[in-house]
């Protein structure tokens, strides 16, 4: 463009040399100016690149380290009551809260199951099972051994073929029950003989009030002997034949013969 500038002007050629040296002499000092300046900004648009991929390395690490401690099993040496042991104490309140509510369940449906029973001569290991779960539930609130629980209402029924007509008195409980009494003839052992009397014995509105009464029974101090006992079955049974709760002299040797040849100690807490 410049020597065509140059040419519609008229100007001869040896002044558009001329003119095209001094533009060539003019790029020539401007190059050092130019790459110094091509250079700065090289070195500024380097180190703002070196500086983003150092905050992002720094950030990418913080993010690690944060998402580690959060997933770490924090382990305390004999902690205070105020002290928390992150989540591990979750985790252990979860496991006892289902296991309290599957505790809960299984002693709702057999505590169901013993409901539907009517009564009637069972197998042992079928009393074992209906009346198991429950006597064991039992024994946690009386002490009461469940063993002992299961064999008395064993030895007392029959296996649940006899519970005084429609008392539903598992324990041969005299006397008057929440849903009154009801009068029968029973044995007794008088002087060494037996002999059968008349006698009122407790009537109850659900086999669970049966068991129920009878643990309360045995918070009598009569019992006390007993009940000082209560982790050994066998001494148990005999602590309550000498408290006179039965007048069979071999009631003790009964409960423990019952115990034993149907493993009834397996429900005993």
């Amino acid at each position: 463009m410049v020597i065509s500038s140059f040419f519609m002007t008229g100007c001869d050629a040896s002044k558009i040399l001329d003119v095209i040296q001094k533009v060539a002499e003019g790029v020539q000092k401007a190059i050092p100016a130019i790459k110094e300046v091509i250079d700065t900004v090289s070195n500024t648009v380097n180190s703002t690149n070196t500086d983003t991929a150092t905050d992002n390395t720094a950030t990418a690490t913080a993010t690690r380290t944060e998402t580690d401690a959060n997933n770490a099993s924090v382990t305390v040496t004999n902690p205070t009551d105020d002290e928390e042991v992150g989540t591990s104490t979750t985790t252990a309140t979860t496991t006892s809260t289902s296991t309290s509510t599957a505790t809960s369940t299984d002693t709702s449906a057999a505590e169901a199951a013993l409901a539907n029973y009517r009564g009637g001569r069972l197998s042992p290991s079928e009393f074992a099972r209906l009346f198991g779960p429950v006597a064991r539930e039992a024994s946690k609130k009386s002490g009461v051994p469940a063993s002992i629980i299961l064999a008395q209402a064993a030895l007392e029924t029959g296996w649940g073929s006899s519970t005084i007509g429609d008392a539903k008195n598992l324990f041969g409980i005299k006397g008057t029950g929440p849903a009154g009494s009801i009068r029968v003839p029973t044995e007794e052992i008088v002087n060494g003989r037996r002999v059968t009397i008349n006698d009122n014995f407790r009537k109850y509105n659900s086999w669970q009030e049966s068991i129920e009464d009878h643990g309360r029974l045995l918070q009598n101090s009569r019992y006390a002997r007993a009940m000082a006992v209560k982790n050994d079955p066998d001494q148990f049974a005999r602590e309550l034949q000498r408290a006179g709760y039965a007048t069979d002299p071999e009631y003790a040797s009964k409960l423990i013969s019952i115990m034993k040849s149907n493993n009834l100690y397996q429900y005993n807490n």
